[in-house]
C-alpha cells in the first residue's frame, strides 16, 4: 500500500495516463479485454481497462492476486480447465472469459503493486515472445507511473519534493511513528512584492535560479536533520525531531546565517530574506495540511512583526477562522435583517445644534451575538462582501432619510465607503441614481472616506469622488491624522469636510502640545477652506478645548451616542432644549 502511495497508482489520472498503453496491449496481442489492476487490501482496482465493465472486484476473485504473487508472466490457456478458476464469476458468468495472461508491475524498491493482464473470451496459447512482449508492455506502464510520480511530486524550479510529496511523506512517517512530537517549519527566502519586482525587471530564469540556489542553501544547512519540501513560489517546510523550542530556535538561528548572505539575481547581487512559521505536530494525530495551515499561520506572523521565527498561535487561529465565519454569515444576516443602522448626530460646536448624523452599522449574529464593526468591517473589506453591504447601507439609510424629510426633520446623512466601493466605473452614478430615487437631493447626503495612498484624482476612485461633489454630494475625509495624513490630495480632490481622527483630541484637556497641535492642523484646514470636525470627543471637558482651539462640528459620546432611528428622531424634535443631551438606545461604542 506504501508503494502505490508513493506512485499514485490509484489517482484517477494514473489510470487515465495509462489508457493508451492498455489499448496498446490489446492491441498487440488481438485480445478483446486487457487492463491494469491494482491490489489493495482486499480488492482490485481496475485502473485502466479495456473490454470490462467493473471497476473492480473482490480480492478472492482476483486472478491477478496470483500474477502479482509471481516475479514473472502468468499464463492460463484455459480458465475453465484450472480448478483455481473453473468458478470465477469472470468464467462462469457473462463476460465468460476463457484464457488470462498477466504480467506482474514491479516498483523499484521490488514490492509488486499489480499487474498489466490480458485476457479473451476463447482458449488461447501464449508462445514465449508473447511472453516477453507482455513483460515490456508491463515495464512501460510502470515507467509511465514513475515518471507521472517524479514530474508530479517535485517542484520544477528547485527539484525539492513538493507539498504533496510532503503530505504522503508525513503520512507515512505518522503510521510508523505514531504520537511521535515533531517540529514543523514554514520558511520564506524572499516576499512575494520583492519577487514580482525582481521577475518584471530580470525576467524569471534569473529569480527561478535564486529560488533554486536558496532551496540548495536550505538543504544544506539541514543535511542530517530534516529534508526540505518547496510548498510555495518562495517557500520551503521541514520537520525536524529536537528536544524542545529552544533547539528549534537556535537551529533557525544558524540556518539565518547561512541564508542571508547575498545571492546572484542576474547580474544584480540579491539578500533573501530569512522569515519561519513553526509549530509543534504530533504525528498520528495532526493532518498534513493542518500543519502547512498551522505553521502558514506562524510565518504570516513573523513577516508582519519582521521577526526571525513566530509560533503557531491558537488565539490567532480562532480569529482568522472566526474572520471568516463572519464572511460567509454576512449574507444569509443581511437577508435576516441581523444587522442593523444606528444614527449618530454631529453638531454646530458654536451653539451645539444638531447639523447631520453618521449612519453606523451594526450587526447582532445570531450565534455570536454582537459584533463590532470594528471587527467585521476590515473582514468585508478583505473580500467581496463589502459591495453588498454598502449597498444595504445606502438603501437603508436613505430610506430612513426621506422618511425624516416628509415629517419635517431636516438632516444631512454621512455615510461610509470604501476604496473598494469607489474602485469602479460608475460607483458614482449609481449612488446619485440611488439618492435620486428615494426623492432626495445630492446636498443631503456626505460620503465619508478614509484617506490613504489611493487618493488621487487621477485614480478610478479619485474620478469616483470628484463626479459625487460636481453633483453636489459633501465629501468627507474620515480619521484625519491617523496615519497617512498627506495634505497633497487636498488640493486635487473636491474634499468638504476633515473629521479629525480621536486620537488627535484625546488628550487635549491634559497635554497642552496636544492641544496645540490639533489647533494647528484645525487652523490650517480651515485655511485651506474645509470644514472641520472632531470626532470621539467623550468629555465636556473636550467639548470646551475644542471650542477654544476654534473647531467648526463635534461628534462623540459627550453630547450623543449612537441611536437608533426613532430614538434620534424624537431628540431631534427637542433640538432646542439646551445641550448636551444623550441620547440612550443601548450603545456602548461610538465606532
Amino acid at each position: 500500500m506504501t508503494a502505490l502511495s508513493n506512485l499514485q497508482a490509484l489517482d484517477e489520472a494514473a489510470g487515465v495516463s495509462l489508457d493508451r498503453l492498455t489499448e496498446l496491449t490489446a492491441y498487440t496481442f488481438e485480445a478483446p479485454v486487457a487492463f491494469v489492476s491494482m491490489i489493495e487490501v482486499d480488492k482490485q482496482k481496475l485502473i485502466s481497462r479495456l473490454g470490462l465493465p467493473m471497476a473492480e472486484t473482490h480480492i478472492r476473485e482476483s486472478i491477478c492476486s496470483h500474477t502479482i504473487g509471481s516475479d514473472q508472466v502468468q499464463v492460463v490457456p484455459d480458465l475453465r480447465e484450472d480448478p483455481r478458476f473453473r468458478d470465477n464469476p469472470l468464467v462462469i458468468k457473462p463476460p465468460h472469459l476463457r484464457f488470462y495472461a498477466g504480467a506482474p508491475l514491479m516498483a523499484q524498491n521490488g514490492i509488486a503493486i499489480g499487474a498489466l493482464c490480458v485476457m479473451d473470451t476463447v482458449p488461447r496459447e501464449f508462445s514465449d515472445a508473447d511472453r516477453r512482449q507482455l513483460e515490456t508492455l508491463g515495464q512501460s506502464v510502470m515507467h509511465q507511473l514513475e515518471l507521472r510520480a517524479l514530474s508530479g511530486r517535485r517542484e520544477p524550479v528547485s527539484g525539492l519534493p513538493n507539498r504533496h510529496q510532503f503530505a504522503i511523506d508525513y503520512a507515512s512517517l505518522a503510521r510508523r511513528e505514531p504520537g511521535k512530537r515533531m517540529y514543523a517549519v514554514l520558511v520564506d527566502i524572499l516576499d512575494i512584492p520583492r519577487a514580482n519586482e525582481a521577475g518584471q525587471v530580470l525576467g524569471m530564469p534569473p529569480l527561478e535560479a535564486l529560488i533554486r540556489r536558496a532551496g540548495v542553501r536550505l538543504k544544506l544547512g539541514l543535511d542530517g536533520i530534516a529534508d526540505v519540501y518547496h510548498v510555495g513560489v518562495t517557500r520551503f517546510a521541514f520537520l525536524v525531531d529536537l528536544p524542545g523550542p529552544e533547539d528549534l530556535e537556535s537551529l533557525l538561528t544558524e540556518i539565518q546565517k547561512r541564508m542571508i548572505r547575498p545571492l546572484m539575481a542576474g547580474a544584480v547581487p540579491m539578500a533573501p530574506m530569512f522569515h519561519a512559521g513553526a509549530c509543534a505536530v504530533d504525528l498520528g494525530v495532526d493532518e498534513a495540511q493542518d500543519v502547512i495551515r498551522k505553521i502558514l499561520i506562524g510565518l504570516h506572523s513573523a513577516i508582519s512583526s519582521q521577526g526571525l521565527v513566530c509560533w503557531y498561535s491558537e488565539t490567532r487561529d480562532e480569529s482568522l477562522r472566526r474572520g471568516y465565519r463572519l464572511a460567509a454569515d454576512a449574507e444569509r444576516s443581511l437577508r435576516q435583517q441581523d444587522f442593523h443602522l444606528v444614527y449618530q448626530p454631529r453638531f454646530q460646536l458654536s451653539d451645539l445644534s444638531p447639523r447631520s448624523a453618521e449612519v453606523l452599522i451594526r450587526w447582532n449574529h445570531p450565534q455570536l451575538g454582537p459584533v463590532s464593526p470594528a471587527e467585521f468591517i476590515p473582514v468585508f473589506e478583505r473580500t467581496a462582501l463589502i459591495g453588498s453591504v454598502t449597498a444595504w447601507v445606502l438603501a437603508n439609510a436613505l430610506e430612513q432619510l426621506a422618511i425624516w424629510k416628509r415629517s419635517g426633520i431636516e438632516l444631512c446623512l454621512s455615510i461610509n465607503l470604501s476604496v473598494k466601493d469607489l474602485a469602479k466605473a460608475g460607483a458614482a452614478a449609481q449612488i446619485l441614481a440611488m439618492i435620486e430615487g428615494k426623492g432626495l437631493a445630492p446636498a443631503d447626503v456626505e460620503v465619508e472616506i478614509t484617506e490613504g495612498e489611493w487618493l488621487r484624482a487621477s485614480s478610478l476612485p479619485g474620478e469616483q469622488i470628484s463626479e459625487l461633489a460636481a453633483a453636489g454630494v459633501r465629501v468627507a475625509i474620515d480619521d484625519f491624522g491617523s496615519g497617512y495624513s498627506n495634505f497633497g490630495y487636498l488640493t486635487e480632490l473636491p474634499i468638504h469636510t476633515l473629521k479629525l481622527d480621536k486620537s488627535l483630541i484625546d488628550n487635549i484637556v491634559e497635554d497642552e502640545r496636544a492641544f496645540l497641535k490639533a489647533q494647528a492642523i484645525v487652523r490650517l484646514a480651515q485655511d485651506l477652506g474645509y470644514v472641520t470636525v472632531a470626532e470621539g470627543a467623550e468629555t465636556l471637558e473636550q467639548v470646551g478645548r475644542l471650542k477654544a482651539l476654534g473647531c467648526d462640528e463635534i461628534q462623540g459620546y459627550a453630547l450623543a451616542r449612537p441611536m437608533r432611528p426613532e430614538h434620534l428622531s424624537a431628540a431631534l424634535t427637542k433640538a432646542s432644549e439646551v445641550f448636551p443631551w444623550r441620547g440612550d438606545a443601548g450603545e456602548t461604542t461610538s465606532g
